[in-house]
């Protein structure tokens, strides 16, 4: 009887190291290469490329599509660059998962002319699933389960020009369905100060009912302008959803 119990405690325990395992091997989709993008000859602009693709169960990025561009001369380099790009997939208990991807590319001149972009734009987004009160339930660009992710929170960071003055923009972020609802998130006045070159916006939005499942999309307007946008995916059940990324 002894023994009995020594073998189904043995089990328990390498049962419960079994799961702490799989837990340690849950992470985001880690970049094992980069390439950075060919400045366009003869141009003297700066700004942003933003693109919207899927890293897949293997690392491999597809689906590349383009989002926003400041200027149309940066879009193929910066297109020639992130195809370049490899990773490592990401991880849910220890089983590689797909996930969506954000990308941003910045095209920047060195010297005092550094960061003069001719409009406020996105440089990076990152959108987490997360619990009522924001905090991140799993890495970044994870699909957000209905019913189980009550939220999403986004960390934005808003490239903007220069200015000697501080000064307040009006930030909007609204939620686009696969349908093409669209859903108010995050409306108050963003501050930002002299001089000041980025701005961290974090937005969490709850994840409603009626919200659809699919590829959404997460807009950003600055004073009425678009600055950009990026995807996060939901779904009851992400490993057996097969999500449709939309063209542009």
């Amino acid at each position: 009887m002894r023994g009995g119990r020594l073998r189904r405690w043995g089990l328990l325990a390498a049962a419960f190291v079994f799961a702490a395992s799989a837990k340690s091997q849950t992470r985001e989709a880690v970049q094992t290469k980069r390439q950075d993008p060919v400045y366009p000859e003869k141009s003297e602009g700066q700004g942003n490329v933003l693109m919207s693709g899927r890293i897949d169960r293997q690392g491999r990025l597809g689906d590349l599509h383009l989002l926003a561009a400041s200027a149309k001369e940066f879009i193929k380099p910066a297109a020639d660059a992130v195809k370049a790009w490899e990773f490592r997939p990401a991880m849910r208990d220890g089983i590689p998962i797909e996930v969506p991807a954000n990308i941003g590319v910045r095209f920047r001149i060195p010297g005092e002319k550094r960061g003069l972009i001719p409009a406020p734009i996105l440089g990076d987004l990152a959108i987490f699933p997360a619990d009522e009160s924001g905090k991140r339930t799993a890495p970044e660009g994870f699909p957000i389960r209905r019913g189980q992710d009550r939220a999403l929170r986004a960390e934005a960071h808003l490239d903007v020009p220069p200015n000697l003055n501080a000064r307040t923009l009006a930030v909007r972020v609204e939620a686009v369905a696969p349908s093409g609802r669209h859903v108010a998130i995050f409306q108050p006045p963003v501050a930002v100060p002299a001089r000041v070159m980025e701005v961290t916006i974090p937005v969490v939005a709850r994840i409603g009912a009626d919200w659809e499942e699919g590829v959404w999309m997460l807009r950003f307007t600055v004073n009425g302008n678009g600055a950009g946008s990026g995807q996060f995916w939901l779904a009851s059940d992400p490993a057996h959803f097969t999500f449709v990324i939309p063209k542009s």
